[in-house]
């Protein structure tokens, strides 16, 4: 066998995936031109995790139902061909008990979407748009339903995260 194996790893890796912790402010139109265009793959849980700092054999008595801090982080990339658009979306909040015990909840999750080849290709710019408006919007029920029951299992106070809302064209998001 020639050459170096190492080198050869190199030039086989994807291009580097777009990592964006602050969403781009909402554009309907750059989010309705990749919508119209493209199909949902898959969306599947990647990665999950729930921890609590209340280790007392007699536990504490948590009653926070509101979030002390939540977050989403978005990174995605696109095939060479530009073809299948990928994104992991994690979705993370942390909440503290009277006690100051915190409990942390986060997922993650993969979504998949492809492009027909009959359709024209989005700019890269209406694509992140899309992802950081769309794709989470689309993650959303998934996260909610797996921070309630989370929660719900830890024996935690009752917690629902509202339904996601899409804001309309021209409405003005705050951060």
């Amino acid at each position: 066998m020639s050459g170096d194996p190492s080198s050869a790893r190199q030039t086989q890796r994807p291009a580097r995936a777009k990592v964006s912790l602050k969403a781009p402010e909402f554009d309907g139109l750059a989010v309705g031109r990749v919508g119209a265009r493209v199909r949902i793959e898959t969306l599947e849980l990647v990665g999950a995790e729930f921890s609590r700092s209340d280790t007392d054999p007699l536990g504490s008595d948590p009653d926070s139902r509101i979030p002390k801090s939540s977050g989403i982080r978005v990174e995605w990339n696109s095939s060479t061909d530009t073809r299948r658009l990928g994104c992991v979306i994690t979705f993370a909040t942390v909440f503290d008990d009277q006690n100051n015990k915190p409990y942390n909840v986060a997922a993650s999750y993969r979504l998949i979407y492809t492009i027909p080849d009959k359709d024209p290709l989005p700019a890269d710019t209406d694509v992140e748009t899309f992802m950081h408006w769309n794709a989470v919007f689309n993650a959303w029920p998934y996260w909610r339903e797996y921070l309630a029951s989370t929660v719900n299992r830890a024996g935690l106070p009752r917690f629902v995260l509202p339904i996601a809302r899409m804001p309309l064209p021209g409405m003005i998001t705050t951060e």
